[in-house]
């Protein structure tokens, strides 16, 4: 038996403090009804009341909260042990953070949009190695390839483009550096590796064709991303007193930034790639996903994981019907109850 998300078990903390604030609220309910007289003869007045029934009440609010904390912690019992073989891909994403990724062309801005791509798009390659190298003027390995998805999220949201201060969009230097990041840290051939590019290809680095002809040649599978748009937008700074301004020439006239989609198709073309644009949404993920399948998998080593039965369902089951129970009970008793008695004693 194990709680698949225990952290969410430090919640039952606030049980005490919701018992105090209904307790608060029962002290000023008090002497609310002392000012108007005798608190009894007020009581009286009121049809029904109980502040036992209110208690009543409370508790079952509690423990509805119980119930959904432990649902959301998710108890697993009954593991099951299997023997499986590992079947991975090696995939590097090379991301841009450059400042020019701060456009504003597609909402709420590329840097932003493109953040959420490539958690989607590594929650759907989850099970293969992923690394992760961010560039701009240069690049270099941000988190050497692992199979751990929690490791790379975390790491991708910690992405901006204050990372490197040398500014541009070197896709070259950042191609060569997923090159000998597969040499250093990988452990497969070519066939089962992949290199996914998030840029808004505003380069004209004839590099990046030369290593992109380079990794056609090992068969390592090349998959280019745009963010932005052909029309393009400024780039948003930070100017004086903090006031947003945007980025100028020499001149003083505003620079539009726009996406270089011919570059980016040159340089997939180049390594016997694809290209995709970021705006296509979820077939983006699903067309990664489609070409990293496709890659001949490299077999691991033998590996025993555990299944088991979730019983999240009991406690939320139990959590729903106990504030159903507690939106039935009026604090002034059944309504319909008082009726029967009422219509009983003027028939007496």
């Amino acid at each position: 038996m194990q709680w698949e998300s225990p952290q969410y078990l430090w919640l039952l903390c606030a049980a005490p403090l919701i018992i105090a604030a209904f307790w608060f609220s029962l002290q000023y309910r008090k002497k609310q009804i002392r000012n108007l007289g005798d608190s009894r003869l007020v009581e009286q007045m009121i049809p029904g009341y109980s502040s036992s029934r209110r208690w009543f009440k409370m508790v079952l609010v509690l423990l509805a909260f119980v119930c959904f904390v432990l649902a959301i912690s998710n108890l697993r019992v009954g593991s099951k042990r299997h023997k499986a073989i590992a079947s991975t891909s090696e995939v590097m994403i090379c991301f841009d953070v450059s400042t020019s990724m701060l456009a504003e062309d597609i909402k709420p801005d590329r840097l932003t949009r493109a953040r959420l791509q490539a958690a989607s798009i590594i929650e759907a390659l989850d099970g293969n190695k992923i690394g992760l190298i961010v560039f701009a003027g240069n690049s270099y390995v941000q988190m050497p390839l692992t199979v751990d998805t929690r490791a790379a999220l975390m790491y991708l949201n910690t992405l901006d483009t204050k990372m490197i201060s040398n500014q541009g969009t070197a896709i070259g230097d950042a191609l060569q550096t997923a090159l000998n990041a597969f040499e250093q840290g990988g452990s497969m051939d070519g066939r089962s590796r992949a290199v996914i590019v998030i840029t808004d290809g505003e380069t004209h680095d004839e590099e990046a064709l030369d290593v992109a002809k380079k990794m056609a040649e090992q068969n390592i599978h090349l998959i280019t991303v745009g963010a932005g748009t052909s029309k393009g937008a400024p780039i948003p700074v930070i100017g004086r007193g903090s006031r947003k301004d945007y980025k100028k020439d020499k001149e003083g006239n505003i620079v539009l930034s726009r996406l270089d989609e011919d570059m980016l198709k040159r340089i997939a073309s180049a390594g016997n790639g694809i290209y995709l644009n970021l705006e296509a949404g979820k077939s983006v993920v699903q067309q990664i996903v489609k070409s990293v399948d496709a890659l001949d998998k490299e077999q691991d080593a033998e590996f025993e994981y555990s299944e088991y039965n979730q019983h999240f369902q009991l406690f939320l089951l139990a959590g729903i019907l106990l504030l159903l129970m507690e939106w039935i009970i009026s604090d002034r008793g059944s309504l319909w109850i008082r009726k029967i008695l009422n219509r009983e004693n003027s028939n007496g």
